[in-house]
C-alpha cells in the first residue's frame, strides 16, 4: 500500500509548525522576547505564554487521544517540575517541539494511507477520521501563528 498521502501530511505538518518561514508557528514566535511573554496588550486578553500553552496542550492532547492512551487533558500535558506559568520561553519552545515530534512520530508509524480513514478518538470525546485530526493539528498551528503575529506586532 502507498504512503504518499501520509508523507505529504508529514511535510504539511512540518510546514505549519516550523518549516514555512513566513507562516509557521515557530517562525512567528522567533522574534518574541522574554519580555513579551507575559505582557497583555491594551484591550487584549491573552499573552504569548497563554497562546504557547494553548498550542502545546492541544497538540499533545490530539496526539495522545488519537494515538496514545487518551489520558491527557489541558492540565497534565506540561512535563516540567515548575509550573508552566513560570516556565522560561526556551522551555516552552522545547515543549512545543516535543509535542510536534510526538505528532510526526505517530504519523510515521502509520502503515499506509488507508489508516487516514480510521476513526480515532478526540480529546473531547468525539470520533474523527485520522486525516481530519491531522488536518486540525496543522490548521491550528497556522491559525495561532497568525494570532501570535498580530499580538507580536502590537507589542513591538
Amino acid at each position: 500500500m502507498s504512503r504518499d498521502i501520509l508523507e505529504h501530511l508529514i511535510w504539511s505538518l512540518d510546514q505549519s509548525f516550523s518549516k514555512k518561514p513566513e507562516h509557521s508557528l515557530i517562525a512567528n514566535l522567533s522574534s518574541v522576547t522574554t519580555n513579551d511573554l507575559d505582557t497583555v496588550v491594551p484591550g487584549g486578553g491573552r499573552t504569548m505564554r497563554d497562546l504557547i500553552i494553548h498550542c502545546g496542550a492541544v497538540k499533545l492532547m490530539h496526539v495522545n487521544h488519537a494515538f496514545g492512551d487518551g489520558t491527557y487533558n489541558f492540565w497534565n500535558t506540561w512535563p516540567g517540575a515548575d509550573p508552566i506559568s513560570t516556565a522560561s520561553f526556551e522551555d516552552l519552545l522545547e515543549w512545543l517541539e516535543l509535542g510536534h515530534l510526538n505528532v510526526i512520530t505517530s504519523v510515521t508509524k502509520l502503515t499506509d494511507d488507508s489508516e487516514l480513514l480510521v476513526q480515532r478518538p478526540t480529546y473531547w470525546g468525539a470520533s474523527w477520521e485520522t486525516r481530519r485530526i491531522l488536518d486540525a493539528i496543522a490548521v491550528h498551528d497556522v491559525y495561532h501563528a497568525g494570532e501570535i503575529n498580530h499580538l507580536r506586532a502590537l507589542l513591538q
